[in-house]
């Protein structure tokens, strides 16, 4: 399960990268739940090319995990939106994400119920430029 949500998460990011600096970044998530012990932590590095932080479709059109399917909301100044749905999953969610110069934060509220049971995610998201792609 953890896999899924943070696969969920990493493909959801992507709306606000249009608006960044190409180059190599560093995105630390923190996902809570009460249906999980503690938070679940991961960081992961992505080159983002001139090509791909030009264009948001590269990034929101791309091949979503367990057939999720992410729609772009509104962008307002330096904030993007937007909204998910996971079908065979029977989870949906929403997500914010802002950013200013070389950082990006971003938050994600995903909603399922299993078992009979209404389970909530929150992901909070931390990016920062590091340098050139391949330089670190």
């Amino acid at each position: 399960m953890r896999i899924v949500l943070l696969a969920i998460l990493f493909a959801c990011a992507g709306p606000a990268a249009a608006q960044l600096v190409p180059g190599d970044w560093e995105f630390v998530s923190s996902t809570t739940s009460t249906v999980l012990p503690k938070p679940q932590t991961s960081t992961v590095r992505q080159c983002i090319s001139q090509a791909q932080a030009e264009d948001p479709a590269s990034f929101t059109t791309r091949s979503q995990p367990l057939d999720c399917t992410n729609k772009p909301g509104e962008k307002s100044g330096n904030t993007y939106t937007w909204t998910i749905t996971c079908p065979k999953l029977g989870m949906t969610g929403t997500g914010r994400a802002s950013f200013a110069g070389k950082t990006l934060d971003s938050e994600m509220r995903m909603t399922m119920v299993s078992d009979g049971k209404k389970m909530e995610l929150r992901s909070i998201t931390k990016g920062r430029y590091l340098g050139p792609c391949g330089t670190k």
